[in-house]
């Protein structure tokens, strides 16, 4: 599992979800079948956060406002 070092400002947000390619059937034991998803927090500044998130592979992770959402 990789991580992703993201930085967060008040009402921002991250998204998690299936990779693209992921067949419709997979089940939630099947995507955590390689552990869990993992967030840990490094700093606060002020009204930041910077995190780091490390999920299984058939998941991505993404910045909400960059997610194309």
């Amino acid at each position: 599992m990789a991580m992703l070092i993201v930085s967060r400002k008040d009402a921002e947000s991250i998204e998690i979800r299936p990779c693209e390619g992921i067949d419709p059937k997979t089940t939630l034991a099947d995507l955590f079948a390689s552990g869990p998803i993992e967030i840990t927090v490094f700093s606060t500044s002020g009204n930041r956060v910077k995190m780091g998130v490390q999920a299984p592979e058939q998941l991505t992770i993404w910045r909400k406002d960059a997610a194309g959402r």
